[in-house]
């Protein structure tokens, strides 16, 4: 039965195309029911069971591009999250979810659907719905939230679909949110996610595709990039190791500089000059003794924490990307860095401004030091082996700055007039260069050994 209904489809495609031109034609001319009277086909063709999903698609399009000036007046935010190691998905359901939009609002999940098909069958087969949906009125499953979306998925993979999509329009504070995903059949995870408020849907439509076409080339992209760093950084730690094999003494071999475990993660560390540094920034969620430091999440949430905490309180945030805080590590105030409990292991020490500046000095001096301790990602040749990330910085008012184009770091030194020494290293220059930054915005952290006794 399927097949008998996929084949009259195909065959009767090119007469409702006419059929819908007829029709707009008849609206204006207010002739529609003396025109179906004259043309028995096309009322034999509209009253048939076949034609009834193609029938309510053919109106959800003319509803949609009947807004479509509407839509394309407004201007707003469009947000597309691609997982480019995703597994490879070709054949697709499209698949109505909330459609509960603003007052006033032309859009609606169905009419989302019908612009989806026609943008994502560029990229993917799209499978006809009306077998997905049969199967889910005879399992008689839910029609909400995450029940719905697990059966839809269940049933997509019986109904031999590598993936589902789920449309869905939304209000939010009277701005119309226009949400589509995509799932995984297999896995049960989402491949991508894109949003839009008070966005031109055919915007976001056409955003999805450019990112989707552009995500192999920067899942290369991001393995050279990853291959080039752990290459300079393996060679950067065997000249080290080389070098402190060659000139080791009795001292030397108390000096361990090679792996250290905190807080559930391990650190690589790197010794540059008689002081051993970490080479990978702070990403750890507890004091030296144990207490938990303070999380702020959002941008909101940190301008709010800055302006009310008088009280020095210490906390810490992660990056709002997927994956930046597991490569980048955590941003932390200077008020953790202050705190009696010790911000970095024990045995260990934020370093202050004059260490970052014996660093700069051993390494050469200001205005190149910044080339031998950045990764290759900024431009440098990690010589040092220290790999300096652009973790960018959380200002104060909670927005994101500099990410992956600038990395800062926090020194001990006490706050001035509300304000605290850091270090700060970018793609475009060699220096690695002090600067004065508000004590309230979030900086990575580097612990420096405490010299022996």
């Amino acid at each position: 039965m399927p097949e008998r209904n996929g084949d009259i489809l195909e065959i009767n495609y090119i007469r409702f195309m006419r059929y819908i031109l007829i029709s707009v034609f008849l609206v204006f001319a207010r002739r529609f029911n003396s025109f179906v009277d004259e043309m028995k086909w096309i009322k034999e063709l509209l009253m048939s069971e076949v034609a009834m999903n193609l029938r309510a698609k053919c109106v959800t399009l003319l509803l949609a591009l009947m807004c479509m000036t509407t839509v394309f007046a407004q201007s707003g935010d469009i947000r597309v999250t691609v997982n480019p190691e995703g597994a490879q998905i070709d054949r697709i359901f499209i698949i109505p979810g909330e459609s509960e939009g603003c007052s006033g609002g032309q859009l609606t999940s169905e009419s989302v659907v019908t612009l989806a098909e026609m943008q994502l069958g560029q990229v993917y087969t799209i499978l006809e719905r009306q077998y997905l949906d049969r199967v889910l009125e005879e399992q008689r499953l839910g029609m909400s939230g995450l029940v719905f979306q697990n059966s839809a998925v269940d049933a997509g993979r019986l109904q031999g679909s590598q993936g589902v999509v789920f449309c869905s329009v939304g209000c939010i504070q009277s701005r119309e949110v226009v949400n589509l995903k995509l799932v995984d059949c297999q896995e049960g995870v989402q491949q991508w996610n894109a949003s839009g408020v008070n966005a031109d849907i055919f915007k976001l439509l056409s955003t999805i595709l450019d990112e989707l076409n552009n995500a192999p080339a920067r899942l290369e992209l991001k393995a050279q990039e990853e291959e080039r760093e752990r290459q300079i950084r393996e060679d950067a730690k065997a000249l080290v190791a080389q070098e402190a094999e060659s000139a080791q003494d009795a001292d030397d071999k108390a000096f361990d500089c090679y792996d250290l475990s905190h807080a559930g993660h391990t650190y690589e560390l790197v010794r540059i000059g008689d002081d051993c540094w970490f080479a990978e920034n702070l990403r750890s969620d507890q004091y030296a003794n144990g207490a938990l430091i303070v999380r702020v999440t959002g941008v909101k949430e940190w301008k709010s924490w800055s302006k009310s905490n008088d009280s020095f309180t210490g906390a810490h945030c992660l990056h709002e990307q997927p994956g930046k805080s597991d490569r980048y590590g955590y941003l932390y105030n200077l008020h953790a860095v202050h705190s009696p409990y010790g911000l970095c292991p024990t045995g260990w020490e934020v370093p202050s401004a004059d260490d970052w500046g014996a660093l700069n000095w051993h390494l050469g001096g200001e205005r190149v030091a910044g080339g031998k301790l950045k990764a290759a990602s900024m431009n440098g040749n990690n010589s040092s082996g220290f790999t300096a990330l652009p973790a960018g910085i959380k200002s104060s008012s909670g927005k994101m700055e500099e990410l992956d184009f600038a990395g800062h770091w926090w020194a001990s030194d006490a706050v001035v007039k509300k304000k605290g020494n850091a270090i700060r290293m970018s793609k475009d220059e060699l220096k690695s260069k002090p600067l004065s930054i508000d004590s309230k915005a979030g900086l990575s952290i580097r612990c420096k050994r405490l010299p022996s006794k």
